[in-house]
């Protein structure tokens, strides 16, 4: 592989995990909606909790999958670039500062659902917050 594909694969897969995250974003915002009309109905029976809260959590669950893919094809690109120079081939000094600043290994990066941003650890948490407190925590009168 050259570095001109190395990158384009990099282009085109996070035009797919961006088109992909926006659909998330929608997804969320309607999580949003329905735990506040469950939320704001008093009356809410069991089930209606419960569905609401496993929509919110499914959401969030491939939402955070979609940071997920795109920290995997962030190394994965880093990965692929060291090995192509590794094999003697130059490469650009962006793509030499590229895999510096990605720190990477002559090993293969590992897909992980754990992010490695604290920052996107505590979007998540607000997420869930959000969700499943207007849904279970204590209602207004």
């Amino acid at each position: 592989m050259t570095e001109l594909e190395i990158l384009m694969l990099q282009s085109s897969s996070n035009q797919a995990t961006g088109t992909y995250q926006i659909a998330m974003a929608f997804s969320i915002w309607v999580a949003f909606r329905v735990a506040r009309t469950v939320g704001e109905n008093h009356n809410s029976n069991l089930a209606a909790k419960l569905a609401g809260s496993i929509f919110g959590l499914a959401t969030l669950f491939f939402f955070n999958m979609t940071y997920a893919f795109w920290s995997f094809n962030m190394a994965a690109t880093g990965h692929r670039l060291a090995n192509l120079q590794a094999s003697g081939v130059e490469i650009s000094a962006l793509s030499q500062q590229y895999v510096a600043n990605s720190g990477a290994a002559d090993a293969m990066p590992q897909f992980s659902l754990v992010p490695s941003d604290p920052i996107a650890i505590l979007l998540q948490l607000s997420i869930l917050v959000l969700i499943l407190v207007p849904i279970w925590g204590p209602k207004a009168d």
